[in-house]
């Protein structure tokens, strides 16, 4: 194979080089958002291809299937991010299809950069090829590998808590006291002592709302820097802005097997502000969190057509999606949190947060969950929204819709919303959608988005993960242990920046499924699944888990113990099935297993190559303090 990068997205435009059914055809022309005109590069016959049905051209040298190939983030700073972030804004004008790139600008923005004209076309290269942040990261070289980090871990620790704790306090301490303070502290812990430009590039890069904020108070922080009135801005384009919020649907569901009332749904929406288009959700019976976001987002930027035939549905186009620009969320815990933000950055999406008790700033999500919930209270099983609507009406009794009839209705009713003239906007989602990307004769368009060609490595992205060491066990997390022989290279090694400590590594996790882990593997460069090191133990949900492991400790068994504990899951579940067809909560709970064991099934179709275990590989010594006389046998338990 070939030492080279393979492209995480590309550009479907006329005169490109796509791939459908393992034959290659050009592209002659955009016939609609979902459909393009293409010439069979061996027959000359020209067809039209649905979008989703595409990919990317096949590389000559290299494997046909896509490598997930992240680079190591785990050492990247905040300053570093920071430093990513203002090259991306460097090289704007040179991103968008509208403006013109000559060599001219190229040259201004080297200029204004205070970088050779070489290095700009570097930063445009890499991330028109990748399509992420990460790829402006400074850690890294196209040549020579990863470089060091500017300042040691430690010395970063210390200038992010002097500037929470000193600087960042309504004392208004000045910039001098401030890098005062942090060589200081350095000093103090023998540490070497950062320069003065040092402490002051970072003031100056994280300089914000939230510093603003905690330095002066609230209305100097929204004069200065959120000059909104009542409306949100930018929304020019489809997918400059998207708006994602949950909710709970107002219509009892019954289990796939008595068919009786269980419980209500949680969806979470996503919305192109421009456009009013639904771009993506999540149907789920558990309450909202952070994975409810993720898949919501990763459905947002993939397109659907395979995820539409899966479930049986062929008569639907759901055409929108692609990478959005600013993400506006609520202030709620499960959109907070670090997996979010994480995955945003690598993806180039600027987080929103929405003032708290501020609802215009979510006005078009509210306004689709309401139209969604008006729509759903047509149903058999509908609860309405109080006594005055129910009346005597037995929702429970009346419930008759799966969870998969619901999501299949769900599909149909947006395919109808995005048909429909939409009040806001003077014409249908679809229509203002098509316009907003093939453009009109008086506006040019934004083009057709860039399609990700990573979509195993975006849906771990957007999984909540852990960081922990890995033992000669393997590892532990939630008293539950993984092991796979591919960690076997990685257990004992040590920090690179902090010889005393061992190196945490990150390992993604679903938790409707905590059966096995998604690790990224530096040398195979690849995800592999990490399962339980007992391959006796069942499937189980994290909620399953806690709850169980709750219960061991009623009987005087240690959470520690997994046979225990799992021996009461198995306990637990015989119960229920026998009780299911009598009482709510035991249907409840046999059908969220049904559900979790639909997903492992979706997944061994929609994440093919991390679903296939990797095989092991023995690094040199070299690689990150490893050595093979640390390595120890696995015990024989």
């Amino acid at each position: 194979m070939t030492d080279r990068t393979i492209p995480t997205q590309y550009w479907v435009t006329k005169g490109a080089t796509v791939t459908n059914g393992g034959r290659e055809y050009v592209i002659l022309n955009l016939a609609d958002v979902n459909l393009v005109l293409a010439r069979d590069v061996e027959t000359g016959n020209q067809v039209l291809l649905k979008m989703g049905d595409i990919g990317p051209p096949t590389i000559v040298g290299e494997k046909t299937a896509v490598k997930t190939v992240e680079p190591e983030l785990l050492n990247a700073t905040e300053f570093d991010w920071s430093i990513a972030q203002s090259r991306r804004q460097w090289i704007e004008p040179l991103l968008l299809s509208r403006y013109q790139r000559s060599n001219a600008i190229y040259k201004e923005i080297a200029a204004e950069a205070k970088v050779s004209k070489a290095t700009v076309y570097r930063w445009v290269t890499a991330y028109r090829t990748t399509g992420t942040l990460s790829s402006l990261l400074p850690m890294y070289r196209n040549r020579g590998g990863k470089a060091k980090s500017r300042i040691v871990p430690a010395v970063e620790a210390i200038i992010a808590k002097t500037l929470e704790e000193f600087h960042d306090t309504d004392q208004h301490k000045s910039i001098a006291a401030t890098i005062k303070e942090v060589r200081r502290l350095c000093s103090n812990a023998e540490l070497p002592l950062p320069a003065v430009n040092t402490v002051r590039a970072r003031l100056e890069q994280t300089n914000g709302p939230e510093r603003t904020l905690l330095r002066y108070g609230a209305a100097v922080a929204h004069a200065k820097h959120q000059p909104i009135k009542g409306v949100i801005p930018d929304a020019d384009w489809p997918l400059s802005i998207v708006q994602i919020d949950h909710t709970l649907l107002p219509v009892m569901i019954v289990d796939d097997k008595h068919r009786k009332s269980i419980n209500r749904a949680w969806i979470t929406l996503a919305i192109d502000v421009f456009s009013r288009s639904c771009l993506g959700m999540y149907l789920s019976l558990e309450a909202p969190s952070s994975m409810s976001a993720g898949m919501c987002i990763s459905h947002a930027i993939l397109p659907k057509d395979e995820w539409l035939r899966r479930r049986g549905i062929v008569s639907v186009d759901w055409s929108m999606w692609g990478v959005m620009g600013i993400l506006h969320m609520d202030n709620a815990r499960e959109f907070r949190g670090d997996m979010l933000k994480s995955a945003c950055r690598v993806y180039d999406i600027d987080i929103h947060l929405r003032p708290v008790k501020k609802p215009r700033y979510g006005a078009h999500i509210e306004r689709l969950m309401g139209t969604v919930t008006e729509g759903l209270k047509t149903l058999k099983g509908a609860t309405f929204s109080g006594p005055d609507e129910l009346y005597e009406y037995d929702a429970e009794g009346n419930a008759c819709m799966t969870m998969e009839e619901i999501e299949k209705w769900l599909v149909l009713f947006f395919a109808r919303y995005h048909l429909e003239d939409h009040g806001g906007i003077g014409m249908p989602p679809l229509e203002k959608w098509r316009q907003g990307l093939l453009g009109t004769k008086d506006k040019p368009g934004r083009g057709l988005p860039a399609r990700r060609t990573d979509e195993e490595l975006l849906k771990i992205n957007f999984t909540p993960f852990i960081e922990r060491t890995i033992q000669a066990y393997g590892v532990l997390i939630d008293h539950v242990h993984y092991y796979h022989d591919v960690l076997r290279a990685w257990m004992g090694v040590m920090d690179p920046e902090f010889p005393k400590h061992k190196r945490m590594f990150k390992f993604h996790r679903d938790p409707r499924d905590i059966s096995q882990l998604y690790f990224y593997d530096e040398l195979s460069k690849r995800y592999v699944t990490i399962p339980y090191r007992d391959s006796s133990l069942p499937p189980v949900s994290i909620w399953e888990l806690l709850k169980a492991q709750g219960l061991a400790e009623k009987r005087g068994h240690s959470k520690e113990n997994e046979k225990a504990v799992f021996a009461i899951i198995n306990e637990q579940r015989a119960l229920e099935e026998e009780a299911a067809g009598k009482t709510k909560v035991a249907r409840r709970e046999a059908q969220r297993r049904t559900e979790q064991e639909k997903t492992r099934a979706e997944k061994k179709k929609t994440m093919p190559n991390v679903s296939t275990p990797a095989k092991s590989v023995t690094p040199p010594p070299a690689v990150r303090g490893y050595n093979p006389d640390d390595v120890q046998a696995l015990d024989d338990e």
